[in-house]
Parts: structure tokens; sequence; C-alpha cells
């Protein structure tokens, strides 16, 4: 069992994430975590959490369990997101709930994108009704990721949406899917310009700090700093927490020796083929191939070639 001898949880184990920002009690960290996503586009003041279980609506179906899955009662005049008719509609006082799923992956498992899809889309069929007239409420499913892509451009936030191929006009603007990459953050909080990198770069790094730190003494995400502090797990939990700390470590250690294993096969033998061999392997294991090509020196096409 790992041991826990920083002052702050790290918020990439499965517990630290949901302890930070899917506890009732520290919804504060949630709300501005939510904001700095935003970056003023919308602005969320208060959040209310739900069952993260969602069962199937028919049998045989697949059930799914979020990290995090909360609603938010939103202004529809206030939020960018909606049509402009809406908007007029609304009078600037109705009301609607805007859902929020949070994701946290550390490993790309083999087709991740086609299950955040997946989840948006359950939360969106969820809202379906008798005498229901197809006006949806907004739905943002939020995966933050210690990987990227291969198939897309390296980017730090990716809003993801429902739009015409050539134009890039919205079908409609109530489906997001927002991709979050810790590997796109900058190298140290200096260096972190906006609240969204500032508030990934703390995800990332937050087990690493104390409260000398820069971004401590700033006070400006002071609700995340509060929520991840270790000296407020009881007893169980810490033993929860140190068993999923444990878990992400043997996860990167996993990583680490695959990538290692591929370097020492590449010079040991013929380095193309035992590459190659090491590749195969690493595809097999679910790593991302974006993270085999940078540890291999392999191409984009011979890693594709593989499978």
């Amino acid at each position: 069992m790992a041991d826990i001898k920083t002052p702050y949880l790290n918020l990439q184990t499965d517990f630290g994430f949901k302890f930070v920002f899917g506890s009732l009690h520290n919804k504060r960290a949630l709300v501005r975590f939510l904001n700095a996503l935003f970056q003023g586009k919308l602005t969320v003041t208060d959040v209310t959490y739900h069952d993260k279980e969602i069962l199937p609506p028919e049998k045989g179906g697949k059930r799914i369990v979020y990290d995090v899955y909360c609603t938010s009662s939103v202004k529809r005049s206030d939020s960018p997101f909606l049509t402009a008719y809406q908007a007029k509609d609304d009078k600037g006082g109705l009301q609607t709930d805007h859902h929020f799923i949070l994701e946290m992956q550390n490993i790309y498992t083999p087709p991740f994108e086609e299950r955040i899809t997946f989840y948006a889309s359950r939360m969106v069929s969820a809202q379906g009704k008798a005498g229901w007239d197809y006006t949806l409420e907004p739905v943002f499913a939020v995966a933050v990721t210690d990987f990227n892509f291969s198939h897309m451009s390296n980017k730090l936030v990716r809003d993801v949406m429902l739009v015409d191929r050539d134009t890039m006009e919205p079908l409609t603007d109530k489906v997001h899917i927002l991709l979050c990459s810790l590997r796109e953050l900058p190298g140290s909080w200096e260096e972190c310009r906006t609240d969204i990198e500032q508030a990934l770069f703390l995800i990332k790094n937050i087990d690493k700090m104390d409260n000398r730190s820069l971004a401590y003494r700033e006070g400006n995400f002071a609700e995340i700093f509060e929520a991840a502090r270790s000296s407020h797990l009881r007893e169980d939990e810490t033993i929860a927490y140190s068993q999923s700390l444990e878990k992400l470590r043997d996860t990167q250690k996993g990583i680490l020796f695959a990538a290692d294993r591929a370097r020492e096969e590449g010079r040991a033998e013929g380095r193309e083929k035992a590459l190659c061999e090491a590749a195969l392997k690493m595809l097999k294991a679910g790593l991302e191939p974006n993270f085999i090509q940078e540890m291999t020196g392999l191409s984009a096409e011979e890693i594709q070639n593989l499978s």
C-alpha cells in the first residue's frame, strides 16, 4: 500500500479526482474548475450532484458509472452556447439545467473517444419523456486525459460539437465533448497564462506542492487546494486513496517500462525490427499511438501498419 507523504492528494488518481470534484462538501472546487474551463462563456454558481451510476433502459443494456455527474441551473440568456431565438424566448429569466459529466483518464484504452461519445449520448437520450418536444438541456462531457489522440492534432483543450464538415457551422450547440490534455500543459506554474491552464496544472501537479508554492500563495484556486488536503481524509478514505495511488503508480511504471524495453530491444537487436515488435506489444497493451511514436521513433504510418 502506498504511503501518503504529501499535503495534497494526487488528482490523477481515481480516488483523488472523485474526492475533490465529486464530493458534495467540495463542490466549490468543482464550480471553480468548471468556470476556469468555460473561461466566462458560461458561469456556474452552484451544482447539484446526481447518482453516478446510470442503468440501461433495456434489459442487457450497458451500465455506465461516471466519475462525476452533476447539473447546474443557468439562465439561458447568460449562455452564448444557446441560439438567439431561444435566448429571446426566455426573456432573460428562464433557467435550464446544464448537465456535466467529468472523467479522468490516465492511459489510452481504445476506443476511449467512442466511450466518451457514448457517455454524452446517453445523457442526451436520458432526457426523453412522454410529451417531450425534443428541446434539449445542454450536455457537457469533460474528459481530462494524460494522453493525446493519434488522429487529432495536439491541443490543450478541444471543444467537440456536431458541425458541418465544410463550413464548421454547428447543427446544435446542446452537445459538447471537451477533451483536456495534461500532456499539453506548460512546464511550470509561471508559464500558465489562463485559468484553465492553471486548473489543469493543479490536477497534474498539486500533490507536489505545499503552502509555500506560488500557486497556493496566489490564492486563485483556494477552493481546489482546500478540497485536496490529504489531512481531510478519514481512516477508511486514507486506505482507499493509498490503494488508488498505488494503482496509478503501477500504471505509470508499466508505461515507462514498456518505453525502456522498446529502446533496449532497439539497441540489442536489429533496430527497426525490434522497435516494431515492441511497438506492437505496446499497442496490444492499449498504449496510445502518439506515446508509442514518441518512445520508439517510429512514424505514425509505421505504427498504424502494425495493427
